[in-house]
């Protein structure tokens, strides 16, 4: 049973979590407030949580928007300030808690969520693709998360799949997230309908026979097929494991992925199967404490 907690664009969530069931859990809005600000205010928080249910946590499980290098969150696009830059000893400081923090990307934690306790238990090795606002990605290899020279591998948002594709928000053209995001689809959706829908909408019209709303998936589906190829061909995961809010969705995107993947990638690494996530929107904060817990445990 450990503290989590899993910072957002919008919101930051924290709970207790004991193995796969939250405890107790709340919110709080990121808006216009800076970091130490933010965990100053939630460390007293997650104490009286604590309090009121009479148990003990020993670390503290960190999902941030980012990679951590160094025991430092280098980068942490669209975030007020202060996150970027901070290190974990900031973390542990501003949550005044006294426990040691383990702090990873959102998407590796939501990743070992699974790896623990959902779709992918019992698996050595599978991929965490999580679909939201943004793209984002994790894996597991041999019961390890994957974390690269700079905390920020499998990325797999931020792979180029067309040259001449739409700006993504990184600054380049043609990314996964900026043809398979929630907020991709809509974009492309109004670009060509004049329709302002959000992508669960565009979902609706796709099921209801839009040919456009159709299209519109096929292309986020092909590119995310890509994606998941060029993970089959580096990293040959027994699995792969579709997260996020626009995994509710998965029945739209998947049979375009399916063919791009057994079109490009090498036949000696198919069959690569695709599932849906089990956890839901608290993966992150599951994965969390269970990272924490597994470092108290001295095992990462």
């Amino acid at each position: 049973m450990e503290y989590a907690i899993d910072v957002g664009g919008t919101k930051i969530a924290f709970a207790i979590v004991d193995g796969p069931r939250l405890l107790s859990h709340d919110a709080r809005s990121t808006a216009g407030a800076s970091a130490e600000t933010q965990l100053r205010l939630i460390g007293p928080l997650l104490a009286e949580m604590a309090r009121r249910f009479d148990v003990t946590p020993q670390a503290i499980g960190l999902s941030v928007p980012g990679p951590v290098l160094a025991n430092t969150l280098t980068h942490a696009p669209n975030m007020p300030p202060g996150w970027a830059g901070a290190t974990i000893d900031d973390f542990s400081s501003w949550l005044g808690l006294g426990l040691p923090v383990v702090a990873q990307r959102d998407a590796l934690m939501g990743g070992l969520g699974e790896y623990a306790f959902g779709a992918g238990s019992g698996r050595s090795s599978f991929a965490y693709l999580t679909l939201g606002t943004g793209v984002g990605g994790g894996l597991i290899l041999e019961g390890q998360p994957l974390l690269g020279a700079n905390g920020a591998a499998s990325e797999i948002g931020h792979l180029t799949v067309s040259r001449s594709g739409p700006l993504c928000g990184c600054g380049r053209r043609g990314c996964v997230e900026a043809i398979a995001s929630g907020p991709a689809i809509a974009k492309h959706y109004l670009a060509a309908s004049g329709q302002t829908l959000d992508a669960g909408q565009v979902a609706g019209r796709a099921r209801q026979g839009d040919q456009l709303a159709t299209t519109v998936f096929r292309r986020a589906g092909e590119a995310l097929g890509v994606a998941l190829a060029a993970w089959a061909q580096v990293a040959n995961p027994q699995l792969v494991v579709v997260g996020g809010s626009l995994a509710q969705s998965l029945d739209l995107l998947q049979p375009a992925m399916e063919r791009e993947l057994k079109r490009r990638a090498w036949a000696a690494n198919l069959p690569l199967p695709i599932v849906a996530a089990e956890l839901g929107g608290p993966a992150p904060l599951i994965g969390a404490a269970w990272a924490a817990h597994q470092a108290v445990l001295g095992h990462f």
